[in-house]
């Protein structure tokens, strides 16, 4: 991750950016070639058709960066195992891979995204674009007397990964982990 935000960042030389980047890519793309959706969706599938079976309890479904489009087409709803969803709730934090609007138009599920301004993967107009669907979604709830079930939320400078792979000696970033995981925590306590 050191690498990709060194690569963004303007304020590094040019050097730094274009080496941080090729080292970045020479770690990413094998990574992204036997974790691409294609491979990875079945296996999330079985995983929660298996834990759907074994328990009569709420499952919730958490992902970060890639871990988040999994969440995001979970809160689809498509995906049942004896006519019920695979998940009852999804919250997911700094998603990537998200086809706008077609992802979030999709969602059925109650899901909640925390979001960084300074993401340089889903950049802030995609966030007005799921805010509103999201803001969309919640009034047709609200019409039909439902509770709103899909919620935003931004993250003032926070870059991506902020939520998992922050310098805990940087207050700043420390503080933005710790926004991320009250939401969450409240999210699911809801």
């Amino acid at each position: 991750m050191a690498n990709i935000n060194t690569a963004t960042d303007v304020r590094a030389s040019y050097i730094s950016r274009v080496y941080s980047a090729v080292r970045a890519a020479s770690l990413l793309l094998p990574w992204l070639y036997y974790n691409r959706v294609a491979v990875s969706w079945p296996r999330v599938v079985n995983f929660f058709k298996a834990l759907r079976e074994s328990t009569d309890l709420p499952i919730g479904a958490v992902g970060f960066c890639w871990g988040g489009l999994h969440v995001v087409k979970l809160c689809h709803g498509s995906e049942t195992l004896n006519g019920k969803p695979l998940i009852d709730v999804g919250y997911t934090a700094h998603p990537s891979n998200l086809t706008l609007p077609t992802d979030i138009e999709s969602v059925r599920l109650p899901l909640a995204i925390d979001q960084g301004t300074a993401d340089f993967v889903l950049n802030m107009a995609g966030v007005d674009t799921i805010r509103g669907i999201f803001e969309r979604k919640n009034a047709e709830l609200e019409e039909s007397k439902e509770t709103p079930k899909f919620e935003i939320k931004t993250v003032d400078g926070a870059k991506h990964g902020f939520a998992v792979r922050c310098d805990r000696d940087n207050s700043e970033e420390a503080a933005q982990e710790q926004i991320a995981e009250t939401h969450a925590v409240e999210w699911f306590g809801k």
